[in-house]
């Protein structure tokens, strides 16, 4: 099994800390072959961001995502760009504030609308969005339990940890079956 996943939007959202705190919860404590790497244009805050990850049971050859199986869009920006590169059967997990037009997503492509940046708010602070994005992730593929996220997010993100950890655990607790 291999798997592509991408989490898209604009820098300053923590979409590159959230990939490489992914990366860490599927490769060191999944135990599945990761790769993780990132792009972020000269602009740093506003600009385009993303990272990506590679996953698999065996060793990875090619390190870059071609065709991701899983996109995390955070800003319009991202489904403006790699939405169209969506393939049917694919899943993508929308920021109900920051996008509005998935009209770029081929039919075809599951489409999951979530509340990422209103529970960030909720929890307290809006740069946690990336955090409720990564227990969405986790609840919506069923690749993580809550339990794999939170070691995850506490071993990498320890500046604001119990913020951090209400975030994961708020985003675990929207409303879409597990492996959907």
């Amino acid at each position: 099994m291999k798997q592509e996943i991408r989490i898209a939007g604009v820098g300053g959202q923590g979409l590159v800390s959230a990939s490489v705190i992914l990366a860490e919860a599927l490769g060191v404590i999944r135990d599945f072959e990761v790769v993780q790497t990132q792009f972020y244009s000269s602009h740093i805050t506003g600009g385009s961001s993303s990272g990506d990850i590679v996953m698999a049971d065996e060793p990875i050859v090619f390190p870059w995502v071609l065709e991701p199986d899983f996109l995390i869009a955070m800003a319009q920006d991202a489904v403006n760009a790699h939405g169209k590169g969506m393939r049917p059967d694919t899943t993508v997990l929308v920021d109900d504030i920051m996008v509005d037009d998935t009209s770029a997503i081929p039919d075809g492509v599951e489409i999951h609308s979530a509340p990422l940046t209103r529970i960030a708010d909720e929890v307290g602070s809006r740069r946690c969005a990336n955090m409720v994005a990564l227990g969405a992730f986790a609840k919506l593929t069923g690749l993580l339990s809550l339990d794999q996220i939170s070691q995850a997010v506490s071993a990498r993100a320890p500046g604001r940890a119990e913020l951090n950890q209400q975030a994961v655990e708020a985003g675990y607790a929207l409303p879409f079956p597990p492996g959907a």
